[in-house]
């Protein structure tokens, strides 16, 4: 087994990489400010890769990683050994990463692997219970069709993605009422294989007995090697300015622009002047904020970049009294434009800005749980691997005014666009 020591010192915690033969990640830190512990496993699926005809698989497996399997058979005894072993448990899906996680007692740390083990290897995919999961999932997708967003959504799913599903977790409504053991098990081959998953142990733990459990419990997982992951394209393409109408809540305006970003793999030093540049804009001393909200019509703006591997985005949103809408699209654009300008960037409020971007880090690394669910599976799958996160601080430290007016330059001003306009109505200005 290879180990690599991860320094993230921020709370106190070394963070361990150990891979298994199996090729199955295992990130371990010891944390004993409480006598608990976190498991997160992260498997590399989600809507960006899946079909047409498979849209919505990921978010169904999910949600049967909760159901029977090879040691626990039924829905009954799941919640049995749940309430047990005292487990506080979830599992969320994402368009590109998908993870399950528990926390429960640290002197239950061996219980507790293998109830991940055997739902994450073994799961039955009963019929009886598919029926009744289809049913929840099925709700679930109504209750988000009947959101006055629900058009927004869409239109976005259908303009910047040229395979719309690759941007819809949920899934499509005949996938979801269509699939079968058979079908599940077919997914489960591709993708939930030890070489294409990550361990995540973080809590009151040592290292020795987190890595030795995880080979015992987890070393007869079979690698796979036929997921497509890591060969995947980029999902979001935008070549030419586009307008959209959409229809949306009653007495409420949006507009929404969204861009093409950079890519870690293809232009590192620009996430990082995204960064920066998205903390300056939300600034409320800098003209951004004081020219459309506190001088402005918005009662809400923003400008961001969202750093995901395959739907990279620059996007400019704002609030707006739809009556106003017209008004707000022109300041916007002006300072889109000015923002080119020698000038509209300050040292002083880039500080400020890259400030912020190190304390929101910090502050994500306070708790030994929100690492393991959130922050180390997030960037082991945005990053390809944790060296980005490692080297994050650093790279925000080297992003001077010269790379944020780069970024504007390359990503933002002149840029091709997706405009959403967003109105009660849904019709033209």
């Amino acid at each position: 087994m290879n180990v690599v020591l991860l320094v993230l010192g921020i709370i106190g915690m070394d963070v361990s990489s150990t891979v298994l033969p199996n090729g199955l990640q295992v990130f371990t830190a010891r944390d004993d400010t409480a006598p608990v512990v976190t498991i997160c496993v992260t498997v590399k699926t989600g809507a960006t890769c899946e079909t047409e005809l498979t849209n919505g698989l990921a978010h169904f497996y999910e949600h049967m990683f909760f159901k029977g399997n090879s040691a626990l058979p039924d829905q009954t005894a799941y919640n049995e050994r749940i309430r047990a072993l005292g487990i506080v448990r979830n599992g969320t899906t994402s368009d590109e990463v998908v993870r399950y996680y528990i926390t429960l007692e640290a002197a239950l740390f061996t219980e507790g692997m293998e109830f991940m083990r055997d739902a994450m290897v073994t799961p039955l995919f009963d019929q009886g219970e598919m029926e009744r999961e289809r049913a929840v999932i099925t709700d679930e997708y109504l209750r988000n069709a009947s959101s006055p967003w629900w058009g927004y959504w869409k239109a976005v799913e259908n303009t910047v993605y040229p395979e719309p599903w690759r941007g819809n977790t949920i899934g499509d409504l005949e996938v979801i009422q269509s699939a079968s053991p058979e079908v599940m098990r077919m997914f489960q081959e591709k993708y939930y294989t030890a070489d294409n998953a990550a361990l995540f142990i973080l809590g009151d733990i040592d290292e020795e007995t987190a890595v030795s459990e995880a080979a015992r419990v987890f070393g007869s997982w079979s690698r796979g090697g036929s997921s497509d992951f890591d060969s995947l394209g980029i999902a979001i393409r935008i070549d030419s300015d586009t307008t959209v109408r959409v229809q949306g809540p009653e007495g409420v305006g949006q507009i929404r622009i969204m861009m093409m970003g950079p890519t870690m793999e293809g232009d590192r030093s620009a996430t990082y002047a995204g960064d920066v540049w998205g903390g300056y804009l939300s600034l409320t001393s800098r003209r951004f904020q004081r020219n459309l909200v506190t001088d402005g019509p918005f009662s809400q703006v923003y400008g961001s970049y969202y750093t995901q591997r395959f739907s990279p985005a620059v996007t400019f949103g704002g609030t707006i009294a739809p009556e106003r809408l017209e008004e707000g699209l022109e300041l916007l654009n002006a300072e889109i434009e000015a923002m080119t300008v020698p000038g509209y960037f300050d040292e002083e409020g880039l500080d400020m800005a890259r400030e912020l971007l190190r304390r929101d880090r910090r502050l994500s690394r306070e708790s030994s749980s929100d690492m393991a669910i959130e922050t180390l599976p997030f960037w082991w799958v945005q990053g390809n691997g944790l060296e980005y996160y490692q080297t994050y601080e650093d790279g925000i430290a080297l992003t001077g005014q010269d790379l944020v007016v780069e970024f504007v330059e390359k990503y933002v001003a002149g840029a091709p666009r997706a405009l959403f306009l967003v109105t009660p109505e849904g019709g033209a200005l």
